[in-house]
């Protein structure tokens, strides 16, 4: 009788390496366990805002701008100049009719609701402007590569998280509800499992770590795929085009290390791959996505500036120490291992994507220190201690 596979071959408690029709059945379990976990997460995510982040925002905290268009320099946003409960009906009017709006005010509206509209479309137009100047940098820097771009800052947000998402354009939104389901993979996958096998030494964790990631980036990397073939962006980060090509070679890279780990496992140093999960995901990209949500947030820096330096500096030293200082470490001892346990060929194959990754790790170190200096530059300024020309 020929074999078939059972019950057991989505068993994760084997340190053997698996058939190719076992991987092949564990990958697509996880592709699907990823796929529900992301699109619940998603669906949680837009409930909450729409319950406790849609509130109208108040007249009495909204602006509208004196000039249309409104200038979006690089940078800082510059603010909206005429307090709403003091504009002129000609400056509303000028406004709304900027915005679409050729009716304003109906005569069947109160003054109160037409002025609750103004704000409505104050609050979206704000957020256009900080989408429109986010995606223009994400171009800039990712495919133009120019030098000494200034920061996007979101604005001060007028009414804190009760009218967060109205503030909010619609691709910064599927931006933070992306950054926070990323957020939720590498906490399980880069930091619950791998710290759960290195306290029990329970290859049952280590497998399912190494299982799960492969299914995320396969989910992952089909939807940057999908974007590419239809023009539209369906991918799970929800960044700009740009930034699309940076992700499939990070994703394929991943992928090979982990699928690499897989058939490798009884030999592979297992204390080892999970150090390196930590150091790339649990420990470093997720505190990144975690200042990415509050660079979106009333938590911004406009807001919040001394919460959001924080950030930044514990994002900045775990960078250094886990993607400079120790990942040197990782470097050497992965490839020595590789080298011993199976031959040139293959210690190559892991050196270049190594070699990848730190290239990944030092564009991300430049990156938070540029961040955390400008944050420190802008509270500063605050103080009026420097100029803005400085920052």
């Amino acid at each position: 009788m020929t074999n078939r596979p059972t019950t057991s071959a989505v068993d994760f408690t084997s340190s053997r390496a698996p058939s190719i029709d076992e991987f092949a059945l564990k990958v697509v379990f996880m592709l699907i366990v990823w796929a529900c976990l992301l699109a619940f997460v998603n669906k949680l995510c837009q409930a909450v805002a729409r319950k406790f982040w849609s509130y109208p925002v108040p007249i009495t905290s909204a602006s509208i701008p004196s000039k249309l268009p409104h200038p979006n320099p690089q940078g800082s946003a510059v603010s909206f100049d005429i307090p709403l409960m003091q504009a002129t009906d000609e400056q509303i009017g000028a406004f709304m009719k900027f915005r679409g709006c050729e009716t304003w005010p109906d005569e069947n509206q109160s003054r109160d609701i037409a002025l609750r509209q103004v704000a409505h479309a104050a609050a979206e137009y704000k957020g256009f402007l900080y989408e429109e100047r986010t995606m223009k940098w994400i171009d800039d820097h990712f495919r133009l590569r120019l030098p000494k771009l200034k920061y996007p800052y979101v604005d001060s947000h007028w009414n804190g998280w009760s009218s967060f998402w109205i503030e909010t354009g619609e691709h910064i939104r599927n931006m933070f509800l992306s950054s926070v389901a990323v957020l939720f993979e590498h906490c399980i996958n880069g930091l619950m499992l791998p710290v759960c096998y290195l306290i029990t030494h329970n290859d049952a964790y280590l497998n399912v770590c190494l299982y799960s990631e492969v299914g995320y980036m396969v989910y992952a990397t089909m939807w940057i795929i999908i974007s590419y073939v239809y023009n539209k962006d369906v991918t799970v980060e929800q960044m700009h085009r740009s930034v699309w090509p940076l992700l499939l070679v990070h994703h394929i890279s991943s992928l090979i290390l982990c699928i690499g780990c897989i058939y490798c496992i009884e030999l592979a140093p297992k204390e080892l791959i999970c150090w390196v999960l930590l150091a790339l995901l649990g420990l470093t990209s997720s505190l990144h996505y975690v200042g990415q949500i509050l660079d979106f947030s009333p938590f911004a820096q406009a807001n919040k500036p001394w919460l959001r330096m924080s950030a930044h500096i514990v994002c900045l030293c775990s960078q250094i120490v886990f993607r400079m200082i120790y990942w040197l470490h990782i470097v050497y001892m992965t490839v020595t291992h590789t080298l011993e346990a199976h031959g040139t060929q293959l210690a190559t194959l892991v050196l270049i994507i190594l070699v990848l990754f730190t290239v990944f790790n030092a564009d991300f170190v430049k990156f938070h220190y540029k961040a955390t200096m400008g944050c420190w530059l802008k509270i500063q300024q605050g103080k009026r201690l420097v100029k803005p020309k400085d920052l």
